[in-house]
């Protein structure tokens, strides 16, 4: 009886970890981003997490997306280290046909560097397949002979 009462307990404290684990907020030192945001019109496909990109590089994430005034605000995560001009641009990108999306930042020219809370000027909406799709249809209709 005693056996089966430890084998219980252990089951019982097992499950729970698991599950405290699923619900557990992952920390990520703060100390080491800063936040900036930008506004779309679409963003189909972004979720918390996904990747900020410079020239191919990982250098931040998708901490939240939110709705401000009807348009779709992303707040990112953004390496301190990274300087970014304030007149850079941002999009969302698909990797591969199919793929997840990201974001990827396009490097501007000036001397003036973004700041923590600070909003992209320049961004550039999701592509969807289908509206890329009807535009393909579209060109193929106009080239008929």
């Amino acid at each position: 009886m005693n056996k089966r009462f430890v084998t219980f307990f252990l089951g019982v404290f097992t499950v729970v970890f698991l599950i405290e684990l699923m619900f557990v907020k992952r920390n990520t030192n703060g100390d080491n981003f800063y936040d900036l945001y930008a506004s779309f019109n679409k963003i189909d496909g972004v979720n918390p997490g996904d990747k900020i990109m410079v020239s191919g590089i990982n250098v931040g994430y998708v901490e939240e997306v939110a709705l401000k005034k009807n348009y779709p605000i992303i707040k990112m995560k953004i390496a301190k280290n990274l300087d970014i001009s304030d007149d850079s641009s941002v999009s969302i990108q698909t990797d591969g046909l199919f793929g997840s999306k990201f974001l990827m930042i396009e490097m501007g020219g000036t001397n003036n560097f973004m700041k923590n809370g600070d909003y992209f000027s320049f961004t550039e909406d999701s592509i969807l397949i289908q509206d890329l799709l009807e535009n393909i249809i579209k060109i193929g209709e106009k080239n008929k002979i």
